[in-house]
């Protein structure tokens, strides 16, 4: 019994660590979003109302991640809510090339968007504009300049593709586990904290979605697969 209870103390204090892990990863980027836009309103480089709008954007989304937390502690539990809503993948895609144009520009590496018609899907408008961001803060980092970056969208699905120096067939099976391929590339590659991907796999799951990675040096696709509402009529869309 005193082992027992000694093995569960150990379970539960390990999941404690990965929630303040996975927390203190999706505070970061509002908070980053909100900085690079204040300095550069202060530099100068960016119209006033444009930062504006976003510091104002992402201090309601970092509001919403503080909330969460409180409700939290006071369950006891250790999951965010996720809304089960109609997402409009296109302004996905602009919320995230705006929120990392500033990052990109840093790096030298082109980031762009695509999204063609109107395309939707089933889910968290929040946490899926975190899961992309994830993805696109992990490209930017690992792409060499001059190379670049893309965000596409569809009805239910969403991509980044990066120019990088792409991932083994044995990393794509582990690559979503936390801290591999920080564990792996970290000496060599600017591969972030190793929880970002984690934190993706998460948030995809708990919106019902599915990821998957293919790669080859030189072209690295994570692409995000949501359900889309029924009874919506949904036009057709151009292929990625």
């Amino acid at each position: 019994a005193f082992n027992h209870m000694s093995s569960e103390l150990d379970r539960s204090r390990q999941a404690e660590r990965a929630f303040l892990l996975s927390v203190s990863h999706e505070l970061k980027t509002p908070l980053t979003a909100i900085r690079g836009h204040a300095e550069a309103l202060a530099d100068g480089v960016v119209a006033p109302d444009r930062a504006a709008s976003v510091i104002g954007r992402e201090s309601r989304r970092l509001q919403r991640l503080v909330q969460d937390l409180l409700d939290l502690a006071r369950l006891n539990v250790r999951t965010f809510s996720v809304e089960n809503d109609l997402v409009d993948l296109h302004a996905i895609v602009e919320d995230v090339v705006e929120r990392h144009r500033g990052a990109a520009e840093r790096f030298g590496v082109g980031l762009v968007g695509h999204a063609p018609g109107e395309p939707i899907a089933s889910g968290d408008h929040d946490r899926l504009l975190q899961v992309v961001s994830n993805l696109v803060e992990n490209a930017l980092r690992c792409t060499p300049a001059p190379g670049s970056v893309t965000v596409h969208a569809r009805d239910g699905e969403i991509s980044v593709t990066d120019t990088g120096p792409g991932l083994t067939e044995d990393d794509i099976g582990k690559a979503f586990d936390r801290f591999y391929l920080y564990d792996k590339y970290g000496r060599d590659r600017p591969v972030g904290t190793g929880l970002g991907l984690a934190v993706v796999r998460e948030l995809t799951s708990a919106m019902g979605g599915e990821i998957s990675i293919t790669s080859t040096p030189g072209n690295t696709r994570f692409e995000v697969c949501l359900r889309v509402p029924d009874q919506i009529d949904i036009g057709e869309t151009a292929p990625v």
